[in-house]
């Protein structure tokens, strides 16, 4: 049930992405259901979410799974190393992954995506990471 959710969460943020914004929502989505649920599921919907965004957005196949899979080969690398479940690791990642996403793929406004893209991923975070809370006390 926590994997439909999750892929209807990220179902939303592509849909955002392809048709009404430019901004990164799939990557902030999935910085935050990486570092909320610390799963290597992320790795999946990182493939299959990265190769959906380049089919609707006609991009070459694979450049933004490619991107989306080293983002959270890199999130699960730095676990070990630093505290990742806080709301500075998830600013800064949005931070770096907004603006470095937003250059590859030419988009304008580069700074401003970026901040705009803290914003709503520490809100997603802070969403998930709710939601991981009251699933825990009920499984309790």
């Amino acid at each position: 049930m926590l994997y439909l959710g999750l892929t209807f969460l990220l179902s939303i943020f592509l849909i955002l992405e392809t048709s009404a914004f430019s901004m990164p929502f799939l990557i902030i989505g999935l910085i935050a259901v990486t570092v909320v649920f610390k799963n290597y599921i992320s790795f999946l919907f990182a493939l299959v979410f990265g190769i959906m965004l380049d089919v609707l957005t006609f991009k070459t196949i694979g450049i933004s799974s490619f991107l989306f899979i080293i983002l959270v080969f890199i999130i699960f690398s730095y676990q070990k190393k630093f505290e990742i479940t806080t709301n500075y690791f998830v600013i800064f990642a949005s931070f770096l992954a907004g603006l470095i996403f937003s250059f590859i793929f030419g988009l304008n406004h580069i700074i401003f995506q970026s901040i705009v893209s803290v914003v709503l991923g520490v809100t997603a975070f802070q969403f998930l990471k709710k939601i991981n809370i009251e699933k825990q006390i009920s499984n309790s």
